[in-house]
């Protein structure tokens, strides 16, 4: 769960920096940091992650999973050449909602997950 919360509050983060640019006019700094604040809750669950999905993997398919998880790390140069597309057709500002979507659309496997573990557990929080 602290995955996805995280992510979350990454999210959050995102749209205070967008808003802090472009609504409220903060001094650069506060952008800033939102911006680190952003990238260090996103990044932080990494290893977390792949820990959750391995655990509900069968083991003879891990090897697998954790080849895809390394494609996946390369896809940052794919998102960032798209991300250059986006920024020369829609502009900076929509890149940055863009991505803030796809970050949250990202946690909906993690959730579904949670969910799945609490019913086999039994338990409910």
């Amino acid at each position: 769960r602290i995955a996805a919360t995280y992510k979350w509050i990454g999210a959050a983060c995102m749209i205070s920096m967008i808003l802090s640019y472009t609504t409220f006019h903060m001094p650069p700094w506060v952008t800033c940091t939102l911006f680190v604040m952003r990238t260090s809750f996103t990044n932080s669950t990494n290893a977390l992650t792949k820990s959750v999905l391995m655990d509900h993997v069968p083991k003879h398919e891990r090897g697998k999973w954790s080849a895809l998880e390394s494609v996946n790390m390369f896809s940052w140069s794919g998102s960032a050449a798209l991300g250059g597309v986006i920024v020369k057709l829609e502009g900076i500002l929509f890149n940055f909602w863009f991505t803030m979507g796809i970050q949250l659309l990202s946690t909906i496997p993690l959730v579904l997950l949670f969910h799945k573990d609490q019913e086999q557990d039994g338990t409910t929080t």
